[in-house]
C-alpha cells in the first residue's frame, strides 16, 4: 500500500449491462485518505474496475444506485467529506451521444469526416478503403485479422517506398468505448495522406503502420448498445461476454491488474494471445519497428512501461516529454508524462510492455487523449482539438525518433 499513499484513484463499472443498473454516479471524496480507505478503493479495483487519475488527497469513483449508501457511511465513518460531481453518468453520455452519434449529427463530409462526430463502423472502413484507392501511390490497406464477428481489422500502410525508412507501428480503439482514440488516428492519416509529399521529411520518411480501429466489434457496440463497454464481444461461458484485448499480451499476463472472471470488465482472457485483436497485433509486431504508439481515451497522458533500464528509463522520459509538450502547444492542456505506475495504471498483459520487453521496441508508449473526469466524454467542439493534439504528438514522435 506505500505506493498508493500519493495517487488519485477513478474507477469505472463498464461490465454490466445498462438493463441492470439504470443509476450510475461519479462522486469525489477529499481529505485525509488513510490506508483503509485506500485498501476499500484498491479492493474495488481488484475486482476490475479501471483505475484513471490519482493524487495524495482525493478519490474519484463511479458507483451504482444501490452502494450509494453504503458508501457515505463508510466515508463518513473515517473522516471523508464527498460531492457528487455527475449525479447521472449514463444521462450525460446519451446527451453526449446524441451530440456526437453519426445518426443524430453527420460525421461525413465529402470523402472526409466532419470531425465533430464520430463515425460508424462501415463509415471508417468505407473511408480506409477509398483512401487507399485515392492514394495507392503511398498509402495501402490490409485486413490483418477478423473479429469473433467476423469484422474485418483493417490496416494501413503509409510509405514512400523506401526500404531504408524506419518503421512506427500506430494503433488505437483497442477498448470500444474510446471513440476519441479513432477519430483522432483517422485525423492524422488524414492529415498525412492527402499531401503526403508535401510533409516534412520525418514524416515521408517513415513507414507508417496504422491501425484506426483494433477492436472493430467492442468499437461497433458501445456506438449502437452500450456507451461504456469496453472489452471485444467474444462470447464467453454464461452471461459473460468480451476479452479486454489490453491484458491479453503475453507478458506478466494475468497478474495483478487484469482478472480471470469472465464477467470483469479487466478479463485477461484465457490464456495470453486467445483473442483474434491481440493474434492480428502479434502478427503485424513481427515486422522490426523502431517505435510503437497506441492511442487511447481518455487522461491527457503520455506513459511509457514500468520497470526499463536506467538508459531506456532516460530515453522513455525525454521521448514522452517532448509528445507532451507538441500536444499542450495545440490546446494549452497539460499533458503529463510518467511511467505507468506513477499514473495509477499498474496494469499486467499490455501491448506496450509486450512490444517493449518481448519484441524490444524501445520507444513504446501510450497516448491518452483529453477527456473529462478521465473518461472519453468531451461535447462536439472539442473532438477536432483532441485530434489535432494527437496529430501534434504522432508528428513530434516522428521527429524524436532516432
Amino acid at each position: 500500500m506505500i505506493l498508493l499513499n500519493c495517487f488519485l484513484f477513478l474507477f469505472l463499472k463498464g461490465i454490466v449491462a445498462e438493463t441492470e443498473h439504470k443509476g450510475v454516479h461519479l462522486w469525489r471524496t477529499q481529505g485525509d485518505i488513510n490506508d483503509t480507505v485506500l485498501n476499500k478503493f484498491y479492493e474495488r479495483a481488484s475486482s476490475g474496475e479501471d483505475i484513471w487519475i490519482r493524487n495524495n488527497e482525493t478519490i474519484d469513483f463511479l458507483l451504482y444506485n444501490e452502494e450509494q449508501q453504503k458508501m457515505a457511511s463508510f466515508l463518513r465513518e473515517h473522516g471523508l467529506n464527498y460531492t457528487v460531481l455527475i449525479d447521472d453518468v449514463r444521462g450525460k453520455l446519451d446527451e453526449a451521444l446524441v451530440k456526437t452519434f453519426p445518426t443524430k449529427r453527420n460525421a461525413v463530409s465529402g470523402d472526409s469526416f466532419t470531425w465533430t462526430a464520430y463515425p460508424s463502423l462501415h463509415e471508417i472502413n468505407d473511408y480506409l478503403n477509398k483512401m487507399a484507392l485515392a492514394y495507392p501511390t503511398h498509402c495501402k490497406i490490409s485486413t490483418i485479422g477478423k473479429t469473433a464477428h467476423s469484422k474485418p481489422i483493417y490496416m494501413l500502410k503509409i510509405t514512400n517506398g523506401d526500404a531504408n525508412n524506419k518503421a512506427i507501428l500506430v494503433d488505437s480503439g483497442t477498448h470500444g468505448r474510446e471513440w476519441t482514440s479513432v477519430i483522432s488516428t483517422l485525423y492524422f492519416i488524414d492529415s498525412i495522406v492527402r499531401k503526403f509529399y508535401q510533409q516534412p521529411k520525418y514524416i515521408t520518411t517513415k513507414d507508417w503502420y496504422i491501425i484506426p480501429v483494433l477492436n472493430p466489434d467492442g468499437y461497433d457496440y458501445s456506438l449502437t448498445t452500450d456507451r461504456l463497454w469496453r472489452k471485444n464481444r467474444r462470447k464467453l461461458s454464461g452471461m459473460c461476454y468480451g476479452i479486454d484485448i489490453n491484458r491479453n499480451f503475453d507478458y506478466n499476463w494475468g497478474k495483478e491488474g487484469s482478472t480471470q472472471k469472465p464477467c470483469s470488465n479487466n478479463y485477461c482472457g484465457p490464456v495470453p494471445f486467445s483473442e483474434e485483436e491481440s493474434k492480428a497485433l502479434k502478427g503485424v509486431a513481427d515486422k522490426r519497428f523502431t517505435g510503437y504508439l497506441s492511442v487511447h481515451s481518455a487522461g491527457t497522458k503520455v506513459l511509457y512501461p514500468l520497470g526499463a533500464n536506467h538508459d531506456d528509463h532516460r530515453r522513455h522520459l525525454y521521448m514522452t516529454k517532448e509528445i507532451a509538450l507538441a500536444m499542450r502547444k495545440i490546446g494549452g492542456l497539460q499533458f503529463l508524462n510518467r511511467d505507468i505506475e506513477k499514473m495509477g495504471k499498474i496494469k499486467y498483459g499490455m501491448a506496450m510492455d509486450w512490444m517493449y520487453f518481448v519484441k524490444e521496441i524501445l520507444h513504446s508508449y501510450i497516448l491518452e487523449t483529453r477527456g473529462q473526469y478521465g473518461f472519453d466524454y468531451i461535447p462536439p467542439e472539442q473532438i477536432l482539438p483532441a485530434a489535432k493534439e494527437v496529430d501534434a504528438g504522432l508528428r513530434r514522435f516522428a521527429e524524436a525518433l532516432k
